[in-house]
């Protein structure tokens, strides 16, 4: 059956086109619990690394009590706290040493007694806060003002998948980031496009042809999507169920694609010497502008690694490196090809373009719209 979208017009598609429109749908979006980055990137006291959120530039930072988030913006002039991407030091204001605590507030002023006339407890400065959570090692957050959704009613089923499958990753340096001149939701789209393969994708992807509609299942989470293949109805909690005890263990392709900006994929790298490869890729679009997207995808491996020196835990340490690579190249080109689409449909977009028809294979398309549609308008969405 062929659908259409029941407004006119492509969803959005003033904020593709406007930075006043982008700027007010980023707004409303970084209210919603995004994917910021790693715990690792803050292992030690007072390491920070910079971000954006709702179009806001933010600091996540560790403190002795733990990991807090804020906008980069002093108190007391609106100076920018943090000019790099990341680094390590107390949270100290370059333009007039403003220093402040894990809960953002400037217990350090500069002669404040002489130029405030109050102890800094009175001036009562705090930074804007941003609200942390966290999936094993991925750390989430969103800005204050929207619908009261818990980080567990957002996730729904898709918690405990994160938790266990990110749970068990290390630190890699298999990463790609790229800054494409197009609007993340042209690269969010092309996400949940099953039906361009064979078309964008002709030596990868779509080498082997169009899927067999039959042996496609896509489940609908709150806000949130995921392809299945091989699944039924049934299959995201079950899988879900078994993240949950501890014992799932990769066996088929899986997707997720987490509203708004997070990409979240198991795929098989190869059956080698008796063995198989199983890696996860964890991407995150950062929206820049409104014709500007950077996306940073980090490669892991997946599969366990075996105890002791057996054969077969000599075998994966001398192969990994070799496979992730290899995967990291695929990966990227992968990435690169949807990249060059989405830039040419930036480069081509106006006001009027027309309704979209959707195929099977661009369903989860219709149901990211509907939430996006529902989450600006201020609806409350649930898993």
């Amino acid at each position: 059956m062929i659908s259409r979208d029941p407004q006119a017009g492509v969803t959005g598609i003033a904020a593709r086109l406007s930075p006043e429109a982008f700027r007010a749908e980023q707004e409303a979006l970084g209210q919603c619990w995004t994917f910021l980055g790693f715990e690792w990137q803050v292992s030690q006291p007072n390491d920070w690394f910079r971000t954006m959120l709702g179009g806001r530039s933010i600091i996540v930072q560790r403190f002795e009590k733990g990991i807090s988030a804020f906008e980069n913006k002093c108190a007391h002039r609106g100076f920018p706290l943090r000019h790099e991407d990341r680094g390590s030091g107390p949270l100290i204001c370059g333009f007039h040493h403003w220093r402040y605590n894990a809960e953002g507030l400037a217990l350090g002023i500069p002669e404040c007694p002489a130029q405030f006339r109050v102890t800094p407890r009175e001036v009562d400065a705090r930074l804007k806060r941003v609200e942390i959570a966290a999936a094993g090692p991925m750390l989430f957050g969103r800005l204050a003002g929207g619908p009261d959704v818990s980080f567990e009613e957002w996730m729904g089923p898709g918690l405990p998948i994160l938790k266990h499958l990110a749970g068990q990753v290390a630190p890699s340096k298999a990463i790609y980031e790229r800054v494409v001149k197009a609007n993340w939701r042209y690269m969010m789209d092309i996400s949940l496009d099953d039906y361009h393969i064979v078309a964008v994708h002709p030596s990868t992807f779509g080498k082997d042809g169009y899927l067999n509609p039959d042996n496609v299942h896509y489940a609908r989470f709150g806000a949130h999507s995921a392809y299945l293949p091989g699944g039924a109805p049934g299959a995201l909690d079950a899988m879900a169920e078994a993240c949950a005890r501890g014992d799932y263990t990769p066996h088929r392709y899986r997707i997720f694609q987490f509203f708004p900006t997070l990409i979240f994929a198991i795929v098989k790298i190869a059956d080698a010497l008796g063995d198989t490869y199983w890696a996860l890729t964890v991407q995150r679009l950062v929206p820049e502008a409104h014709d500007r997207t950077r996306s940073i995808s980090t490669f892991f491996p997946l599969a366990p690694k075996p105890e002791g020196g057996g054969h077969k835990a000599i075998q994966r340490r001398l192969t990994w490196p070799g496979m992730l690579a290899g995967f990291k190249y695929y990966g990227a080109k992968v990435h690169n090809e949807d990249n060059e689409a989405c830039e040419k449909l930036q480069a081509s977009a106006r006001l009027d373009d027309p309704t979209p028809y959707l195929a099977k294979h661009e369903e989860r398309i219709g149901w990211f719209d509907d939430s996006y549609r529902r989450i600006l308008a201020g609806e409350e969405v649930r898993a």
